[in-house]
Formats: C-alpha cells, sequence, structure tokens
C-alpha cells in the first residue's frame, strides 16, 4: 500500500541513500532540488518494498518519477499505477531519461496488454538538461568563443571587481541584489516558481551544502551562481542571476564559476531552458557536450 508523505527536512538521509545509488545526471533525481521545490509542485514520497517512489504535482495532475531502489521493479510499477487508476483515468511517469526508458517500456508493455489499456511516450523538449565538460566552460578556447571572451575582456577593463564563496558574512548581501533583481523584471510564472526555491536555498544554503560565488563591482553585488554536487562528477548550477547593466556579467559569473568547479567536478548540468528562446539560445550557446532527453511516459484509459 502507497502511503505518501510530505519532503521534511529531516528525511535527507533516507531520500539521499536512494538518488546517490541511481547516481543520475538529471537534477530531480537529488533531494536538494525535491526539497528547495517541495511546496512548488507539492512532493512527496513513499517507501514501497525497499523502492522510494517521489509523486509531484503539476497544473493540477500527479506526476511519478522513476521509482529508485533495488527489487522487483514491475511488481513496484504496478502498485503505482493501480493504484492511481482506481480512481483517475491516467497516470504519468514524468522526467526519466533514455537510460531508464527501456525499463519502463517494457513494463508498459506487459502492463497494458494484461489490462487492455493503453500508454503513449513524450519527448519534453522544454525539459532538456544541458550538460558542459567545466573544463571547456573554463577555457572558452576557440572561435566560438569568441565572443564569450570579448565579453570577458569587455568586463575586466572596465569595472572594478572582485568575487568571493558565498558565505555565512556575505549571503545577506546576495539575497538584497536578490529582491532588487526581482524588482526589474515583469511577472513570470516560472520565474516566481524559481524564486520560491531560490528563498529556501538561501534559507537551508548551509544545511544543505550548497555552494556558490558572487560577483562584485565596488563591493556591490552585481551578480551570483549556485549549485550543487549531483553526484560525484557532475554539478548542478540550479540558480545563476546578474545585472545586465554591466555588460559581460553573465559571461563573467559564468565562467568564474566554471573555473572553482572544474578544480574537482567533469561535467556541469546547467539545466534546462523550459521553452524559453532566449534562454535556449544561451545555454545552445555554450556548446552543451550532450544533452539529456527528458520523457514521460502517459498510461491511460
Amino acid at each position: 500500500m502507497l502511503q505518501f508523505q510530505s519532503l521534511k527536512f529531516k528525511d535527507q538521509n533516507l531520500i539521499s541513500s536512494f538518488t546517490k545509488k541511481l547516481d543520475c545526471q538529471l537534477m530531480n533525481y537529488s533531494f536538494v532540488v525535491l526539497f528547495l521545490y517541495r511546496d512548488v509542485y507539492n512532493v512527496q514520497y513513499a517507501i514501497l518494498d525497499n523502492f522510494l517512489v517521489i509523486k509531484a504535482k503539476h497544473d493540477k495532475d500527479d506526476y511519478f518519477m522513476f521509482p529508485m531502489g533495488e527489487g522487483n521493479l514491475p511488481e513496484i510499477l504496478d502498485t503505482i499505477a493501480m493504484n492511481e487508476l482506481c480512481t483517475k483515468k491516467k497516470i504519468r511517469f514524468y522526467q526519466f531519461c533514455n537510460d531508464m526508458a527501456p525499463l519502463l517500456l517494457q513494463w508498459a508493455d506487459e502492463f497494458c496488454q494484461k489490462t487492455d489499456i493503453q500508454y503513449r511516450v513524450n519527448s519534453i523538449r522544454n525539459d532538456f538538461e544541458y550538460i558542459y565538460l567545466a573544463n571547456k566552460l573554463t577555457s572558452l578556447e576557440g572561435n566560438l568563443f569568441k565572443p564569450k571572451r570579448n565579453q570577458i575582456n569587455h568586463f575586466i577593463k572596465h569595472n572594478n571587481w572582485n568575487y568571493a564563496h558565498i558565505t555565512q558574512e556575505n549571503i545577506n548581501k546576495v539575497k538584497h541584489f536578490n529582491t532588487l533583481w526581482e524588482t526589474n523584471k515583469t511577472p513570470d510564472t516560472s520565474l516566481e516558481k524559481e524564486n520560491i526555491a531560490l528563498e529556501e536555498a538561501f534559507n537551508y544554503f548551509f544545511e544543505l551544502n550548497m555552494q556558490g560565488i558572487l560577483l562584485q563591482i565596488e563591493n556591490k553585488v552585481i551578480a551570483f551562481s549556485i549549485g550543487f554536487p549531483l553526484n560525484e562528477d557532475t554539478f548542478l548550477i540550479l540558480f545563476e542571476k546578474a545585472d545586465r547593466n554591466y555588460k559581460g556579467a553573465y559571461t563573467m559569473i559564468n565562467k568564474l564559476f566554471a573555473n572553482e568547479i572544474s578544480k574537482k567536478y567533469t561535467y556541469i548540468n546547467r539545466a534546462e531552458d523550459a521553452g524559453v528562446l532566449g534562454l535556449r539560445k544561451a545555454k545552445l550557446s555554450y556548446l552543451p557536450e550532450y544533452l539529456i532527453e527528458v520523457n514521460e511516459l502517459e498510461i491511460y484509459q
């Protein structure tokens, strides 16, 4: 029987014991992301026969992530599906990558044959995650990166700047900058959701062992970047903001944080673009090593 409960900070060790074994590069398969967005998407979890089952809500629909654990996976998926289909006409498994797809599709084939219902798989381009080699974002070598290098050179030449790691002594300056940054933006639903999660990141920054840097001009914060390790070789940059009044600020904070990350991690995950064309163009301009395809499996009656 599935008994879901709300995600709490005290669940960190339990949830992480499952996510670390999965060793996935997708950002939602981490306690930190699930916790920061727990209120935005009503994240809940259940433990069933040594499997972790995560459920979230988006646009009033429930979505299930790929169950994490060891044992009889088809039996777990059967239980989730039958539990949902008793009261609903469909069930969605969301945020699974190509490595997980064969297992889910094999189960879906068998489940739909014995229950005489249907399924479909949708590729969610807006949620594809961008993976970069950290040392490439550090060096920015080659003709294709020349515009980036020009922006950085302009920033260095025209500003009296410095950067620092985010600490307990300066985190309030970062919060203040974020407040100013928000007031200058047009209201946007996706930004509102991000800012709810960012506020939680500020509140639990040190408890969650998050890392970040700030960029200053004349002791005034004009950019910051925040993230955490997803696994042993991949670091996720989850939040990044800069004052566009300073030409090259985004490029500079990107390179500075990549310098720090590359000392320990091979890859940088810069999350998805959410279908925002400007953001997609910016992420592609940094020449990702690859994109992780994100899929949705929908079973319906």
